[in-house]
């Protein structure tokens, strides 16, 4: 038999070993070192979750108007003393259009309307 015969089975069984052996190193440091080394770390940003449906804050009911809601106008008359603390004649929004009429009240399109109107 020829010697490069027989170096040819020798080397191919050193090849195995040392594969063989590499992989019983890496398999010694772990799986975390192994991930570690092939991925780095990516950050997680975790958020505060907020549960759904939760209820709004309850309306105050004397917050003031807003200027754009005052539609119905009150010049005098008993609307007038209830709806207008301390004036003759005012503009209100607490009123929609039907209720600002059952009321004694002059309904108007725009706050503006009603502004000139008082």
């Amino acid at each position: 038999m020829p010697p490069t015969a027989i170096m040819k089975p020798a080397g191919n069984a050193r090849a195995l070993g040392s594969a063989l052996a590499l992989l019983v190193m890496i398999a010694s440091f772990g799986c975390d070192t192994v991930a570690t080394l092939v991925a780095p770390a990516v950050p997680v940003v975790i958020e505060k979750a907020t549960a759904p449906g939760e209820p709004a804050a309850p309306e105050d009911p004397a917050a003031p108007e807003t200027p754009e809601s005052r539609k119905c106008c009150f010049r005098s008359g008993e609307g007038a003393a209830k709806v207008c603390e301390s004036q003759e004649r005012c503009c209100s929004g607490r009123y929609d259009r039907s209720a600002c009429e059952d009321s004694g009240g002059l309904w108007f399109n725009s706050a503006d309307g009603c502004a000139g109107a008082c």
